[in-house]
C-alpha cells in the first residue's frame, strides 16, 4: 500500500450524469460498462413504457457487475470482510453475497459515495416490490412502477456502477496484505499511523485481513503476520466494537480446534496482551446462528420476501433462545429487519418466530446491540426514513423503555430517547444523520 495513503480505492472519473438528466437514452449512453446492444434496448423499453422491465433488466446488469468487481478480492476474503464464517474461497459471489452487502462494500471501498449508497438502497426496495407484486398472483396488478422510479434507478445505476471504466478494486488490497505477510511493521511505519487517523472501517478490514493470514500463511509469512498483529491489535483494541472483538476470538478457537499452532500461539500472544480470552467462544455454534441469520437478511432483501422470510425466521428462532455473543448482532438485525419490513409492509407469517426471539432478549442485550452495532447497522438506519418501518420501529423499541443513559454514541442517545417519547419525526431525522455519518 502506498505510505502517502490509506485509500483503498479511487474512484476514476465519471461521465457527466447529473441529477437533473432525465432522459433514458442519454443516461443510458454513459453506461459504459454495457454493450451497444444493451443500451438501445433500454432506451426502446422506456420509450414502449415497460418501465419495470427494463429497471429489472438494469438492476442485474448493475449488480451482477459489482459483485464480479468485488470477488477480485478474493471470496474467503470477503466472508471476512463480512463476517460471514459462510462464505469462503468456494462460494459463488453471485449467491453468496447479498445485494444490499454487495453496496456496502462498494461504499467501505470507496467505490461510491454517500448518497448514491443511499439512493441504490432505495432503488432495491422499489426493484424487489414491483417483482414481488408481478409473480404474486394475488397482488394488485393495477399497481405499476412509473417511469420516474424507473429513472432514478438507471440513473444511480450509471452513476454508481455502469459509468465506470471496468477497474480492480483489489489492487491496493492486495499490497497491503503482501506487506503485512512480507515484513514486519512498526508504531512508526506510514500504514500504522495513517489507520490510526482512519475510519472504522479501516480498522476493520486491518483485522480481517490479519484474521485471514493467520488462517492462510506459513512460516516466515506467519511469523509476519502474528508480528504485525501483536502490533495493530493492542493498538486499536479500546477503540474495537464488541464484534469485531469476538472475531479475533473466534478465529483463536477455530486455530485451536484445527490443530494450527503456530497460529493459535500467535492469537494467543495477541489475547494474552489485550486480556481479551473474555472473547473466545466456548464453542462455534455461533457460525450457525450468523449463516441462518444472513439467510434471514437475504430473504428480506429479495424478491417475493413476505413469503421467503418466514422459513429463515423460524429455523433461526428454533436454534435456541440463547444467541452466542458473537452473532448477536447480526441476529438483531435480521429481527429488526423482519419487524420493521419494508415501505410496503412486513411478513405476517414471520413475525410469530420474531416475537418469539425478542420475547428472550434482555435489556442488557439490547443495549449491547445499541452500544455496539446500531451507528453502523446501515439497513436499520435506511429503513427509519420510511413511514412504515418507523411507525413499527416506534411501536418496537418504545416498548422496550430503554434507559438513554446506558446508550454511550450520543447520536443513538438522542434516538432512543425521542423513541421513548414518542417522537417520530425527531428519530427520522436522528437516523438519516446517522446513516448519513455511516457511509462518509
Amino acid at each position: 500500500m502506498p505510505s502517502d495513503s490509506l485509500t483503498l480505492w479511487t474512484s476514476p472519473a465519471l461521465p457527466t450524469v447529473p441529477d437533473s438528466l432525465s432522459d433514458p437514452a442519454v443516461i443510458s449512453s454513459h453506461a459504459l460498462q454495457l454493450r451497444d446492444r444493451e443500451r438501445r434496448q433500454i432506451a426502446t423499453n422506456f420509450e414502449a413504457g415497460n418501465y419495470e422491465l427494463a429497471a429489472t433488466f438494469i438492476w442485474a446488469r448493475t449488480m451482477a457487475l459489482l459483485k464480479k468487481q468485488i470477488a477480485a478480492l478474493g471470496m474467503e476474503f470477503i466472508g471476512e470482510l463480512l463476517q460471514r464464517p459462510d462464505v469462503d474461497e468456494f462460494s459463488d459471489v453471485r449467491t453468496a453475497v447479498s445485494d444490499s452487502e454487495a453496496i456496502s462494500l462498494a461504499r467501505d471501498l470507496g467505490m461510491i459515495t454517500p448518497v448514491q449508497t443511499m439512493r441504490l438502497l432505495h432503488s432495491q426496495a422499489v426493484i424487489a416490490h414491483f417483482a414481488a407484486v408481478e409473480n404474486d398472483p394475488a397482488a394488485d396488478h393495477d399497481e405499476i412502477m412509473t417511469q420516474e422510479e424507473a429513472i432514478s434507478c438507471l440513473r444511480v445505476c450509471v452513476q454508481g456502477v455502469l459509468g465506470h471504466e471496468q477497474v480492480s478494486v483489489a489492487e491496493d488490497f492486495k499490497r497491503f496484505r503482501n506487506k503485512l505477510e512480507s515484513e514486519t511493521m512498526t508504531a512508526g511505519a506510514p500504514e500504522i499511523v495513517k489507520l490510526k487517523s482512519s475510519p472504522y472501517f479501516f480498522v476493520r478490514t486491518a483485522i480481517s485481513i490479519l484474521l485471514s493470514l493467520f488462517k492462510t500463511s506459513k512460516s516466515a509469512q506467519l511469523e509476519h503476520a502474528a508480528r504485525n498483529a501483536l502490533l495493530i491489535i493492542p493498538t486499536f483494541w479500546k477503540q474495537l466494537k464488541a464484534p469485531e472483538r469476538w472475531q479475533i476470538g473466534q478465529s483463536y478457537a477455530e486455530a485451536f480446534s484445527d490443530g494450527r499452532k503456530d497460529a493459535v500461539k500467535g492469537l494467543h500472544a495477541v489475547l494474552l496482551a489485550v486480556s481479551g480470552f473474555d472473547y473466545v467462544p466456548e464453542n462455534l455454534r455461533s457460525n450457525t446462528f450468523l449463516e441462518v441469520a444472513s439467510n434471514v437478511i437475504a430473504a428480506h432483501q429479495g424478491v417475493n420476501n413476505f413469503y421467503n422470510e418466514p422459513g429463515p425466521m423460524r429455523e433461526l428462532a428454533a436454534l435456541g433462545t440463547s444467541i452466542p455473543g458473537p452473532a448477536l448482532a447480526a441476529c438483531l438485525t435480521a429481527i429488526l429487519c423482519v419487524k420493521l419490513g419494508n415501505p410496503y409492509g412486513t411478513s405476517w407469517a414471520a413475525q410469530p418466530a420474531a416475537d418469539q426471539m425478542i420475547s428472550s432478549l434482555s435489556k442488557d442485550r439490547w443495549l449491547y446491540y445499541f452500544n455496539e452495532r446500531f451507528a453502523q447497522d446501515r439497513l436499520i438506519l435506511s429503513k427509519l426514513v420510511d413511514q412504515t418501518p418507523l411507525s413499527n420501529w416506534m411501536g418496537l423499541v418504545r416498548g422496550l423503555q430503554l434507559a438513554p443513559d446506558k446508550i454511550t454514541s450520543r447520536d443513538t442517545r438522542v434516538l432512543i430517547a425521542a423513541t421513548n417519547s414518542g417522537d417520530s419525526g425527531k428519530v427520522k431525522s436522528t437516523a438519516e444523520k446517522m446513516f448519513r455519518a455511516s457511509v462518509e
